[in-house]
């Protein structure tokens, strides 16, 4: 008599662990970051809201960051065009968020970062408002989702709020020379308050996909 076997694939897990963080950009792009946040960074922004990332930016995910109807919210004028961008460079974005009721002059702070790409000086950079709806998790604010959505199909010009209020963070797209990179890359951040931030990450023909991240599920 012939016996069946029934075979059982298990898929590792930590393979779907991919977080839709708002349109164009998702959790596999992250930048590594190799130091913990600085205290006297969380002070002046505000310790509960204070939160800072970096990402890769594919020149086609570039193309739906720059449609995203949060951009025009907060932001005069159409301050992102995609022919502002060269797909040839090297682009990537960093953002940061602070307490959007504690006085900052955050339009002065924006103006003193500085950043480098393995030593190398950026070509330009775009800095703009974004907001999130948020959670509080532990005492601290974490971010949800993008303050506005668009509606699903058929309604897809109406838009959504997903909060009653909303966290605000702070947008910069950094666009280096292509010679700037390398295959081991160390994005460096220097703050207004002469404190030194890095985000590291690999590059072989294309970027290597960040690989650390926490099982998450969960469309953000």
């Amino acid at each position: 008599m012939n016996k069946k076997y029934c075979i059982f694939v298990i898929l590792p897990l930590f393979g779907c662990a991919l977080t839709l963080i708002s349109p164009g950009l998702n959790s596999n792009y992250r930048l590594n970051k190799t130091a913990s946040i600085r205290f006297q960074e969380a002070a002046f922004y505000g310790s509960k809201f204070y939160d800072q990332s970096a990402f890769f930016l594919k020149f086609e995910n570039l193309k739906e960051i720059i449609k995203d109807p949060n951009n025009a919210t907060f932001n005069k004028g159409d301050i992102l065009k995609i022919d502002q961008f060269n797909p040839k460079n090297v682009n990537l974005l960093y953002e940061f968020c602070f307490d959007k009721d504690k006085d900052i002059d955050i339009f002065e702070d924006i103006k003193y970062y500085q950043f480098k790409l393995n030593d190398n000086p950026p070509l330009s950079i775009v800095s703009y408002f974004y907001p999130y709806s948020y959670f509080y998790r532990g005492g601290f604010v974490r971010k949800n989702r993008p303050y506005y959505i668009n509606d699903i199909h058929p309604y897809n010009q109406d838009i959504l709020k997903t909060g009653n209020d909303f966290q605000m963070c702070v947008r910069n797209i950094i666009s280096f020379s292509p010679s700037s990179q390398k295959n081991k890359n160390n994005l460096e951040i220097l703050t207004p308050r002469n404190l030194t931030i890095n985000f590291i990450y690999d590059f072989d023909k294309n970027f290597v996909l960040y690989k650390n991240e926490e099982m998450e599920f969960s469309a953000k």
